[in-house]
């Protein structure tokens, strides 16, 4: 019995986001729908699995919420054991990440119409996605990380047509859930083939053994598999192209997750499955990558993701210059960000893994919001095309100067997150010195040129005025009366939503430490143990 509490105090955020999904589709089930109740449910379910995870990671006013012990996190595994999950700050770190996307998209969500159709449907998968992250933040086994991962890969495939209205979502979950077949398929196939490498799919067990691999072309091969698998969930070029179309057709808030939220699964799986077990068992030369035998596996890993990193820093940024309509263009610009914590991995010191993490944090706050501002003001009339926005900062000013934050973030402006996060990536490719100059290099150039499209949109905003046949006196663009929703038309949920992160991207900017400190520790445990 103990050791039934144990395990169960050991996975309490995982259940407590389970028993929230079950509580939302029981609800359904007994014909209570309205959409603040079952929301109400799902954003309580990750608000306390987050107060849970930040407990677990050593913060001082909730310490009375521990589910593990102190000394459980981040302790070793024995030597030769092959535990599928392993608690350690690395993950708990992503796991906070992974429940604030949620939450922010539950909370903003809360603002929709109150007898939407499909509520329940909306809230239990958001739940029963996240559910699948949190779990592979805890996976040490190649198949139970795919396998979490396939657990949000198959929510999200139907979140994405959950409405059933209209062709265009409908077409993008079935674009979604056609590729990504292809992706687990890569995937699992990569993972076959390590296992025929290394005997095991344990990540600690491959490290170990790593040294001494008897088929190198086997491994390879598995890796490349791997690469290509979990590039397609992390929208790298050149397997991106899905992902603008799959964002462009679901409905917003559920684009602003994707974007925001479960695309990071696939961040942290290249995190765990190419750091410990590849990259620190076979280093080339510092800063020299293409040191080593023609077969060495951790230089050709490391060329292959900088080289990745690159490609999709700069074919996202150039192709979000060409877009007209806003989601297509955010759409671009998230694929241009996954190449800058693509960066971090290649580089695969402490602090590129400190500012990849910081990264990925940046940009759930910076994409997932701006994301949350356009299904805001497209239910105030505003349409699609950039050019719908004109005049959007007199009519709405503290939303657009919300939005133009985010902007002004993503870009890598100073005093935003956005900045730091680019700051200290940079700078550690920079302090490895050699080949990794030049992705830092590559990514201020990068940064540079995502300014243009950034500025166009801030110039639509603010400089542009609107058609006058668009703003009627004293009334709501697009619509003939009073906004009916509070907050301007945003409602409580969604204002509160942007609010929140808009605050973090400001407040993380001028003082990153409280958010920088834990996680340089947990990249620094995470180099020490490789997991």
């Amino acid at each position: 019995m103990s050791d039934v509490l144990s395990v169960a105090s050991t996975f309490a955020p995982e259940i407590v986001v389970l028993a929230s999904a079950l509580l939302v589709f029981l609800l359904d089930v007994l014909g209570v729908r309205r959409l603040e109740a079952v929301g109400a449910v799902s954003v309580a379910g990750s608000a306390l699995a987050l107060l849970f995870v930040l407990a677990d990671l050593g913060f001082a006013p909730l310490a009375l919420l521990r589910t593990v012990g102190a000394g459980a996190v981040d302790a070793a595994p024995a030597v030769g054991s092959a535990p599928l999950y392993f608690i350690s700050s690395f993950g708990l770190v992503f796991q906070a990440v992974f429940l604030t996307a949620a939450l922010l998209v539950g909370l903003a969500s809360l603002s929709r119409e109150s007898r939407e159709p499909g509520a329940p449907i909306f809230f239990g998968l958001l739940s029963l996605a996240t559910l699948g992250m949190l779990l592979a933040a805890l996976a040490s086994d190649l198949i139970f990380l795919l396998l979490a991962i396939e657990i949000t890969s198959i929510s999200t495939y139907l979140l994405v047509g959950y409405t059933r209205r209209g062709i265009r979502p409908l077409e993008a979950a079935m674009k979604f859930y056609v590729i990504g077949a292809v992706s687990s398929t890569l995937a699992f196939f990569g993972a076959s083939l390590v296992y025929g490498a290394y005997g095991t799919t344990n990540l600690f067990l491959i490290r170990g053994v790593a040294g001494a691999v008897g088929y190198p072309v086997l491994a390879l091969l598995g890796y490349g598999f791997l690469v290509a698998g979990l590039a397609f969930k992390t929208t790298l070029v050149p397997f991106h192209a899905w992902a603008v179309d799959v964002y462009d057709g679901a409905p917003t808030d559920v684009s602003a997750f994707l974007a925001g939220g479960s695309k990071k699964v696939g961040v942290f799986a290249f995190f765990l499955v190419f750091l410990g077990p590849v990259l620190f068992v076979h280093p080339g030369a510092p800063g020299n990558p293409f040191s080593g035998s023609p077969f060495a596996i951790g230089p050709i890993v490391q060329v292959t993701l900088g080289v990745l990193a690159v490609l999709t820093m700069t074919v996202g940024n150039v192709l979000a210059l060409l877009q007209r309509e806003m989601k297509r263009l955010l759409a671009y610009s998230s694929i241009s960000q996954a190449g800058y914590m693509l960066l971090g991995i290649a580089v695969g010191t402490p602090a590129a893994l400190t500012g990849a993490t910081f990264q990925v944090l940046a940009h759930v706050l910076m994409k997932g919001g701006a994301f949350l501002v356009v299904a805001g003001v497209a239910g105030l009339g505003v349409g699609p095309l950039v050019d719908d926005w004109r005049g959007l900062g007199q009519r709405r000013p503290l939303t657009s100067v919300a939005f133009a934050l985010m902007l002004l973030s993503l870009a890598g402006v100073p005093l935003t997150i956005g900045f730091v996060s680019k700051f200290v990536l940079f700078s550690a490719a920079v302090d490895a010195q050699g080949y990794f100059v030049w992705l830092a290099v590559a990514g201020l150039l990068n940064s540079a040129l995502s300014v243009f499209y950034y500025a166009r949109v801030l110039k639509t905003v603010y400089f542009e005025a609107p058609e006058p046949a668009a703003l009627p006196q004293g009334a709501v663009v697009g619509a003939a009366g009073p906004p009916a929703l509070p907050c301007g038309g945003l409602g409580y949920g969604r204002a509160a939503a942007i609010a929140v992160a808009t605050i973090a991207i400001v407040a993380l900017g001028i003082y990153p430490q409280v958010v920088l400190g834990p996680i340089q520790a947990a990249a620094s445990h995470f180099v020490a143990l490789g997991a």
